[in-house]
């Protein structure tokens, strides 16, 4: 062929620079093939691409004015290109070497005899051909030479390298939207596609899944069951995907699944599925685990035309199902968002009451009836907020139990408790009892002991003097260590609203309990209600025969008193006698 030098140069330049600044690999290889045939004077030029794992040859980019590409397995194959490939190196073949090779069984004829044909493999950083670049011609006038080959061997370096940068760009892209752990696009996935599905369908639903008690597990059973869980989890809801059904893994024990092209009621009947099979029962080296999902669901346009909109809704929604008992579905509604707003308005101001000490401890007295004798009191949190005043612990506990700020608050209970408690005892010839409230979350705290040990040695109060009082729920296997801790330095432990939570009464035999109190809905209109005094009788006759002592809270009339006076027992607290007070009022009722 005759050549150009500066032409030829300006070309080799102009592939550099478009393999360097490409953004698409069929532009790439189009604008290629522009070059190519300014530079060979040919329009015939394809590209082959090799996978021999998957034992697979394609053809990407194939322009040939004769023939189409061929299909066929790479191992099948008996083409030029399947023999250049073997070979591993750049070959020139004019029509008589290709008939040559033919007569030789070396290859077998198909599709056109070109006058001239030149391929070049693609080879990787390690050498690998990963392909092949070829042109030909079915011009007697064109042929192709050794120069030629040299400049087809650069073209194949720069392919390669853009093919290559192309790869990475793939591998990236699927670190960047696809986990590789659940085997789920991610939620980077899910914004960046989102917006495009609900663009294209009339409704779109988020669902929005948490898993239910997924620490506990995690604590209990170990990070290893854990994760086989949380995959089970993903393998089950990959399987529901299809085009109407997109899952993707938002992180941690969370997941999200979006709907479109159903209408409302076949919305609804989805959810239900996913809800019921998806979260059954699943064993995991050789033990049965049960977990279950607490679900979110928002709709587009309903609730919003856009996916962070919904995926918002849909995890308010979530919390809302959380908060209504877990295992639940619940579907946004506009005034879970003012519950959120006013709780995360109490979260930012408990933060500054837990900074500057906002609290205030009410004390409501227990007294034996028998002697008329105040015999302890319990401890009461009361926010005394700057400008709205006392807030009752029901309005903020729920959120600072949900953000960890109960640790702190409950820190500051016990340390201020016992610190006046200690106070009131130096003048006093019987000794007043405090009972202070730890939740269960507090409970599982690994701190608690240490900070129990160093609320008694700061404030010297005696250990007979303390009661813990937890509930029902408190009672797991991982806490007895805590529970025989406690006992093991003298505090009283003592079950708060007895009869309202835990299914099984084992545990009153099997843990050092001192005291029950019986929960004020078993005590209001006892007198009133033979079920609640049948009720009641069970559980007085069980303290009885386990040596318990009890306490009757909540009482509120002389019938209530009378009652369980009648059944022995003597020690009441409630408005009947009195009600919370302040430091100040509760020195003047026990007469300081």
């Amino acid at each position: 062929m005759n050549k150009n030098n500066s032409n030829i140069q300006n070309n080799l330049y102009k592939i550099s620079k478009i393999v360097h600044d490409a953004h698409d690999l069929n532009k790439l290889f189009k604008n290629l093939h522009g070059i190519i045939t300014e530079l060979f004077k040919v329009k015939n030029f394809y590209i082959a691409l090799l996978n021999k794992d998957l034992d697979l040859l394609t053809y990407p980019y194939y322009h040939d004015i004769r023939d189409q590409a061929p299909k066929e397995k790479f191992s099948e194959g008996k083409g030029l290109t399947h023999y250049t490939i073997n070979k591993g190196k750049g070959m020139i073949f004019n029509k008589d070497d290709y008939q040559k090779l033919a007569d030789k069984n070396a290859i077998q004829i198909l599709g056109s005899k070109p006058d001239s044909w030149m391929g070049v493999p693609l080879k990787d950083y390690n050498k690998t051909i990963i392909g092949l670049i070829v042109i030909q011609s079915y011009r007697k006038e064109i042929i192709f030479d050794k120069d030629d080959l040299k400049m087809m061997s650069f073209i194949s370096e720069q392919l390669t390298l853009g093919i290559e940068r192309f790869q990475h760009i793939k591998e990236l892209h699927h670190m960047i939207y696809y986990d590789p752990i659940m085997e789920l696009p991610n939620k980077s996935s899910l914004f960046k596609d989102g917006n495009k599905i609900i663009k294209e369908h009339k409704l779109t639903a988020c669902l929005f899944i948490d898993l239910d008690d997924f620490m506990l597990i995690n604590d209990t059973h170990g990070p290893e069951v854990a994760n086989k869980l949380l995959q089970n989890i993903s393998y089950k809801l990959s399987k529901s995907a299809d085009n109407n059904t997109k899952v993707f893994y938002w992180g941690a024990d969370k997941f999200m699944v979006v709907l479109n092209g159903l209408d409302i009621n076949d919305i609804k009947k989805q959810v239900k599925k996913i809800s019921k099979k998806m979260f059954s029962s699943t064993i995991i080296n050789q033990k049965n685990y049960s977990i279950t999902a607490s679900i979110g669901v928002s709709i587009s346009p309903i609730h919003g035309n856009n996916i962070n909109d919904l995926c918002r809704d849909a995890d308010i929604a979530m919390h809302q199902a959380k908060e209504k008992g877990k295992n639940k579905v619940e579907y946004f509604k506009e005034y879970m968002k003012d519950v959120i707003i006013t709780n995360y308005g109490i979260e930012q101001s408990l933060k500054h009451a837990i900074s500057e000490q906002q609290w205030e401890i009410y004390y409501q007295p227990q007294i034996n009836s028998l002697t008329k004798k105040i015999i302890g009191f319990e401890a009461l949190i009361r926010w005394n907020h700057p400008e709205k005043g006392i807030i009752m612990p029901s309005q903020f506990i729920p959120t600072a139990e949900m953000n960890n700020h109960i640790f702190e608050i409950g820190e500051y209970v016990l340390k201020e408790t016992c610190k006046q408690t200690q106070k009131w005892n130096k003048n006093r010839q019987e000794q007043l009892i405090a009972s202070v409230n730890v939740s269960a979350k507090e409970f599982q705290r690994k701190e608690l002991i240490d900070l129990i040990d160093k609320t008694l040695d700061e404030t010297k109060i005696s250990t007979d003097c303390l009661n813990i009082e937890i509930t029902e729920n408190t009672f797991l296997d991982k806490n007895i260590s805590q529970i025989n801790k406690i006992k093991d330095r003298g505090i009283k432990i003592s079950i708060d609203d007895f009869g309202t939570g835990y299914s099984s009464l084992s545990y009153l035999y099997d843990y050092p309990i001192d005291s029950i109190k019986i929960d004020k809905s078993f005590v209001r209109g006892i007198q009133k209600d033979s079920q609640k005094k049948i009720l009641s009788n069970s559980i007085i006759n069980l303290a009885n025969n386990l040596d318990l002592k009890i306490v009757t809270e909540g009482v509120e009339t002389q019938q209530e008193v009378d009652f369980f006076q009648s059944k022995e027992c003597s020690i009441f607290q409630g408005y009947f006698f009195s009600k919370p007070l302040s430091k100040e009022d509760f020195e003047r009722f026990i007469k300081l």
